[in-house]
């Protein structure tokens, strides 16, 4: 790869890589982003913080029963709906800036611990794989976790360079703290890493006083946690127990269980390059090769590092059984782009070694480039009035009709979505009625009613009986249709 050896020495690419990232991260995010359950409970939360001055000691809830999150993510995104005065793409756009941030992250890791177009090729790779795009738009407390991931791992392996720096252990405690508030499932077992790796390489690293402070600062990213845990009874540790101890939800199982986490494993990684699975299995094959061929390339303390990091999660969640067994895509979002930097690093190295894996090398890039921009420029260019199609530009034209339709007639709202708690609309209404029309849904039986309810594809019954319901209360009148969002306006037989 002379080709990016040369190319990498130019300064503007970098920033060429980055502002595309950027585009890509922040386009029509006014339209394609998704306002469901855990969003409008979010927003609804900051709402109450800016408008009421209501402060919170924990943030949203995880997938097990009695288990919260800090608050971090909360005041993170608070600035910003504050300055876009309620509107969630402003949320949006900050989380966007604060990966592109992890992007440049990546860089410099790759920069200084690696090779300058090892860490050029990670961060082409990151912006435009289309399901880390996807990631980065997602506005949801797990989408940070990649920069505050990216800063401890840089904070590590300038420590176990060397480093004398009292910022590296200042940041690398902050950060670890912090990202732990954004996404536990995974960034729980980088603390268990970071030990293991500064235990590994101790001969190397300073050790002093300094460390003391790196434990004071991400001790204190707990107290929030910790506060509310004493005024509510030992809520989150004996929650906490309970996930460990009674429900045993990390035992050894013999079954085909294994088979399915690890097929599940190779689908999440690989999906983040190439979203066929086909080409992936080429592409991962022939990454192994190179990687069997030149190990010994390989044997450092950054590679070992951040192989450790990947390793941790991945080993330790193959014993996971909590939370009916499910692990999901996102548990794993502050390693993927430490994955696909060292992928980077074992495609750059060995095709510095001979002319077969340059030309393997660039045979894989260019095919990640070619399927990766096809999927992007559709996702990019959807529509929002799909069937199924369900994005906040078509929720707020749903809103937007029911305000103009009821003009100053005071009118109730009734909302159904497959989740149950419509949090989405209630902070839609909430939002666009005090900023934009200045009235509210009335929380008092009205005549006139609006019906509002999203396609719900896996139990279209519910969907059916819950209208049988509505049928029954009021006569329908005018109806649209808004992507996969049906708007009715309705006349109360009786109150």
């Amino acid at each position: 790869m002379k080709l990016l050896k040369i190319i990498s020495q130019k300064s503007w690419l970098l920033l060429v890589i980055l502002l595309t990232a950027l585009f890509l991260r922040t386009y029509r995010a006014g339209d394609l982003t998704g306002f469901y359950y855990d969003q409008g409970r979010d927003a609804l939360v900051v709402w109450n913080l800016i408008h009421q001055h209501k402060f919170f000691l924990i943030g949203p809830t995880t997938g097990i029963e009695g288990i919260f999150l800090g608050p971090f993510y909360y005041y993170l995104i608070t600035p910003f709906y504050w300055l876009g005065n309620g509107n969630p793409v402003a949320a949006s756009f900050a989380l966007a800036l604060i990966n592109v941030a992890g992007i440049y992250l990546i860089y410099l890791i790759g920069r200084d611990f690696f090779d300058k177009s090892i860490g050029l090729l990670a961060a082409f790779f990151i912006t435009f794989s289309l399901p880390l795009t996807q990631a980065h738009r997602w506005l949801s407390n797990p989408t940070p976790l990649p920069f505050f991931t990216a800063l401890a791992v840089y904070c590590l392996l300038k420590l176990i360079h060397g480093s004398k720096s009292v910022w590296s252990w200042l940041l690398l405690g902050l950060s670890l703290g912090l990202g732990l508030q954004c996404e536990a499932a995974s960034a729980v077992f980088f603390l268990p890493a970071t030990l293991l790796i500064l235990i590994i390489f101790r001969k190397h690293v300073n050790w002093n006083f300094k460390l003391l402070f790196s434990v004071f600062l991400f001790c204190l990213t707990l107290l929030p946690q910790l506060y509310f845990n004493y005024r509510h009874d030992n809520l989150l540790v004996n929650a906490f127990k309970r996930f460990l101890v009674s429900e045993k939800s990390f035992t050894p199982v013999l079954s085909g269980f294994y088979t399915q986490r690890l097929a599940f494993y190779f689908d999440s990684f690989s999906q983040k390059l190439l979203l066929d699975r086909s080409w992936a299995i080429l592409f991962f094959t022939v990454t192994a090769t190179m990687l069997l061929f030149n190990f010994k390339r390989f044997m450092n303390r950054s590679t070992a590092a951040l192989a450790i990091i990947i390793a941790t999660p991945l080993l330790l969640l193959l014993f996971y059984h909590g939370n009916n067994g499910y692990v999901w895509d996102y548990y794993f979002t502050g390693i993927f782009s430490l994955f696909v930097l060292l992928v980077a690093e074992i495609l750059v190295a060995s095709a510095e070694k001979t002319r077969l894996f340059t030309i393997l090398a660039s045979f894989l890039v260019c095919l990640f480039l070619a399927t990766n921009l096809f999927h992007l420029r559709n996702y990019l260019s959807a529509g929002t009035d799909g069937p199924t199609e369900i994005v906040l530009g078509a929720s707020l034209k749903a809103v937007d009709w029911v305000y103009a339709d009821a003009g100053s007639t005071p009118f109730n709202v009734d909302v159904y979505v497959p989740p149950v708690i419509p949090y989405a609309y209630d902070y839609l209404f909430l939002w666009q009625g005090t900023t934009k029309y200045h009235t509210v849904p009335d929380t008092h039986l009205r005549p006139l009613l609006y019906t509002l309810s999203e396609v719900d594809t896996p139990h279209p019954e519910r969907l059916t009986a819950w209208l049988a319901r509505q049928a029954g209360i009021a006569t329908p009148g005018a109806t649209v249709k808004f992507g996969g969002i049906t708007v009715s306006k309705r006349i109360r037989i009786a109150l």
